[in-house]
Order: C-alpha cells, then sequence, then structure tokens
C-alpha cells in the first residue's frame, strides 16, 4: 500500500502528469481572451445585424454566465461520480464548440449558442481540477501545485492574449482555431491523470453529509471581489491609456502584458511566500498591492508610473488567486471539495461578468481615476481587517 502511494505521488510530482493537469487548467482562461481582438471584426462582419455592438460583447460574456449557473451543478456531480467520466466529455466539448465559431460565419447567432454550450464545458472543465488540485496534493505540494496552476492561468492567459491578436489581423475566425489546442490537451490527460481514491463510502451523520454554503462565503465574496477588480485591467485601463494619458493604443498590449505577467511569476512563487505567511497575512499583503496600485494610478496619471503601478496590481492578483483556492481547499473535507470548488468557478465568472456593472457607473459619475481612487480605499481598508484578523487569530 505504501509503495502505491510512493508511486502516486512520484506520477503526481512529474514534469509530463502536472503539465497535462496545469495545462487543462489553463483552458479556463481562454474564454475570452483568445477571441477578444476580434471583436471589432465581428461588428463589421456581422455590420447588417441590429444590436451588433451588444451582441459581439456577449460573444465573450456569455460562457461567463454559463459558467455561474453551471459550475455548482457541476460539483455536485462531480463529488457524486468521480472527476474523469465528467472532464474527459467536458474538455471534448469544449475543443469542439470552441473552434466551431471558425465555421459558423453565417450566423452571429448560431456562434451566441456555441459560446453558451462552451460555457457550461468550461465550468466542468474548471471544477475538476480543482478538484483534482485538492484530491492529488496535500499540505505543503499543495500549495506550490497551486502556484503552478496560478502560473500556467495568468502565463497561457498572456500569451493567448498577444496570440489571438496576431490570428484575429490575418483574419476574424482564425482564433477560433486555437480551441483545437484541447485535442491534444485531452490525450495528454487521458494518458496521464487518474481518478483520485476517495473516501466517500465512509459512513457520516446526516448534518455531516450536508455541504454548508455559508462555511465558504467569505472565500466566494473575496473571490469575486478579486475578479471583479482584476477585470478593471482589460475593460478600463486600455481607455485610462488612451483618453486620460493620452498615449498610443500600442501601449495598451504592453501593459496588460506587463500585469498578467506579475501575475503569473507570483503565482509561482506561493508556495514559498505560504510557508512564511499565514492566509490572512496573504490577503493582507495583496489587497494592499493592488490598493496601493489603484491609488497611484489614479492620483499620479503618468504612464511610468502606471506601469510600475501594474506591477503591484499584477503580482497583488497572483497572490490573492491562489490564496482564495488555498483557503477553500484547507477548509473543504474530502466528500464536499468539487461542491465547494463549483461555487468557487461561479464566484470568480460572477465577478468577472459583473466587473463593468461595479466600475462603469463610478466611471460615469466622477471618471476613472475617481474609480480607481475609491477602490483603492476599499482594498486597503479591506487589507487592514485581514490584518485585524490575522492578529486575532494568533492571539
Amino acid at each position: 500500500m505504501s509503495s502505491e502511494i510512493k508511486d502516486k505521488t512520484s506520477l503526481t510530482d512529474s514534469v509530463i502528469f502536472q503539465t497535462a493537469l496545469f495545462a487543462t487548467a489553463s483552458m479556463t482562461v481562454l474564454g475570452g481572451t483568445i477571441i477578444a481582438p476580434s471583436i471589432p471584426h465581428f461588428e463589421e462582419q456581422f455590420s447588417q445585424i441590429p444590436h451588433i455592438d451588444m451582441l459581439s460583447r456577449l460573444v465573450l460574456t456569455l460562457p461567463a454566465l454559463f459558467i455561474m449557473i453551471f459550475a455548482p451543478v457541476s460539483g455536485f456531480l462531480l463529488d457524486k461520480y468521480g472527476r474523469l467520466r465528467f472532464l474527459y466529455p467536458a474538455i471534448f466539448i469544449w475543443s469542439v464548440s470552441g473552434a466551431s465559431g471558425f465555421f459558423l460565419e453565417s450566423s452571429i447567432y448560431l456562434i451566441l449558442i456555441s459560446r453558451a454550450i462552451f460555457g457550461i464545458a468550461t465550468a466542468f472543465v474548471m471544477t475538476s481540477v480543482s478538484a483534482l488540485v485538492g484530491d492529488y496534493y496535500q499540505g505543503t505540494r499543495r500549495e506550490r501545485a497551486l502556484g503552478l496552476q496560478g502560473f500556467f492561468m495568468a502565463g497561457g492567459g498572456a500569451v493567448f492574449l498577444v496570440l489571438g491578436g496576431v490570428l484575429s489581423d490575418v483574419d476574424w475566425r482564425y482564433p477560433f482555431l486555437v480551441y483545437t489546442s484541447g485535442f491534444l490537451i485531452l490525450l495528454m490527460a487521458v494518458f496521464v491523470l487518474f481518478e483520485p481514491q476517495r473516501n466517500v463510502s465512509a459512513p457520516v451523520s446526516k448534518n455531516e453529509s450536508k455541504f454548508n454554503f455559508f462555511r465558504f462565503l467569505p472565500i466566494y465574496l473575496f473571490s469575486f471581489y478579486a475578479m471583479s477588480m482584476f477585470y478593471v485591467m482589460p475593460t478600463q485601463i486600455p481607455h485610462f491609456i488612451t483618453h486620460n494619458l493620452n498615449k498610443s493604443g500600442n501601449l495598451i498590449g504592453v501593459s496588460l502584458a506587463v500585469s498578467s505577467l506579475c501575475t503569473a511569476f507570483l503565482s509561482l512563487f506561493y508556495a514559498r511566500l505560504r510557508s512564511r505567511f499565514s492566509v490572512f497575512m496573504l490577503y493582507f499583503i495583496s489587497l494592499g498591492s493592488i490598493g496601493s496600485g489603484f491609488l497611484l494610478i489614479g492620483i499620479v496619471q503618468s504612464y511610468e508610473i502606471l506601469l510600475f503601478a501594474l506591477v503591484l496590481v499584477g503580482s497583488g492578483l497572483g497572490i490573492i488567486l491562489v490564496n482564495n483556492s488555498s483557503w477553500l481547499l484547507s477548509v473543504a473535507q474530502e466528500r464536499e471539495r468539487a461542491r465547494a470548488a463549483g461555487f468557487l468557478s461561479a464566484s470568480v465568472f460572477m465577478g468577472q461578468f459583473c466587473s463593468p456593472f461595479i466600475t462603469q457607473p463610478l466611471v460615469r459619475y466622477g471618471g476613472i481615476p475617481f474609480m480607481l481612487n475609491l477602490n483603492g480605499v476599499i482594498l486597503l481598508l479591506s487589507a487592514c481587517i485581514f490584518l485585524i484578523w490575522d492578529y486575532k487569530s494568533k492571539h
């Protein structure tokens, strides 16, 4: 028995295994990033369609809406029936529905239907990977795994954003073909991933068998808020650069890449940070970093300061996004892990979906600097709450 456990530990630490697992995780950030540069071309292609300006943006946001709905459902199914029997079909459907946009050039409505199906598949993929990380890894190995997962997701997002821009300049349909990479990921996953043995047959009381949503509510709320602030980068910063700083649009990609790369590398070093600081102290550091970055951008309004501030924001996001998963997996019991991860996925994409509704009214009221300054203050106050929480937990 001990040799079997040792073999599985060796397997889950291997390069090929982690590449397959975390490449699967990176699929979840491909939802909008790869086709975002094609949106202006959508409006040209379907210019005769009424309300195409709104419909073209729905191509990006519709998957998030369906992830919000189906991620909790996927969690309940995964806890009851296992992980891989849902993960493999979900990767296949993700690839087919994602790539189908290349062939549906005649109808924006068929593309929207394919994006809805794509969102459902993404919900199952995202929840499966989160649950599998909790199943395969424990303790410090889990912290390292979560850091690698964050690195793959943030780094993949940055790479595919650039790739999408290059391909969309050739033809607006070409970015959809990148989703066929899911077939390669599926092939790797089938060969190396295994269904984890879970102790779900042990008898439990009726109260223990129930999923207590409110036990995880603080994690979900902070995940929601962190993601809504994360989407300030692609939704508000480009406009800030061109209109408030009067800089060329060519600098937008560079600026967002700075933030994404910092997010990726801080995720990679999460395990080292976690060995020195508590979960609550890491929230203090990350929220303080993001809040300081927002205030610097809003107050100074200089492109050079903007780049430095984006380093702070990206670094803070790299910590907080991994910290959310670490906190959740440390609290969740084995039999409820996928359900807990499902609601976490829903809260993350709810933050993505709701970000413009949170920030845009503030922008209309006082401009982008006002929105950044207000959220910066709120983030710093939130950081102080976690500092107090950390102090009380130690005393």
